[in-house]
């Protein structure tokens, strides 16, 4: 299954000092994004430094101003869904990177029982959240099963 991957930073230095990059390669996604949601620290240099020494296809969204989470998976989704077709896609936070190693595990059992995790809400006609789900939700699932 061809899938995605989007990480969501804001102003997170400090997490991504501290991010192990051999988590990426645990990832079995086609595609990575980091979408920077206008941090005003070194957020976007470190970024730019994993894209950098990681073997994954990573891109990197920069968003001058913020507009709220949402709007930054919203932003992502579209980058990811500009340079291919994702049979699914899911999202987290920094404050969820300790969580990678097992996101492979996490991201099998969700598309064997994708149905019965919801996608982002949307008021849109051109609904691109379609296919956008949380990683936080999957996880929860998971441990309640």
């Amino acid at each position: 299954m061809n899938s995605g991957v989007i990480i969501v930073f804001s102003n997170n230095e400090k997490e991504i000092s501290n991010f192990n990059t051999e988590y990426l390669s645990n990832i079995n996604a086609s595609k990575i994004c980091f979408v920077n949601n206008a941090s005003s620290d070194n957020t976007l240099n470190l970024l730019k430094d994993i894209q950098f020494k990681s073997e994954k296809n990573i891109s990197i969204l920069d968003i001058k101003l913020n507009k709220g989470l949402k709007a930054a998976i919203k932003y992502g989704a579209r980058l990811l869904l500009s340079e291919s077709e994702f049979d699914f896609i899911v999202y987290l936070k920094p404050n969820m990177l300790d969580s990678l190693p097992s996101l492979t595990t996490f991201l099998k059992n969700f598309q064997e029982n994708k149905q019965d995790y919801t996608s982002l809400p949307t008021r849109s006609s051109r609904n691109v959240l379609f296919d956008v789900f949380s990683i936080q939700e999957i996880m929860k699932k998971k441990s309640v099963a």
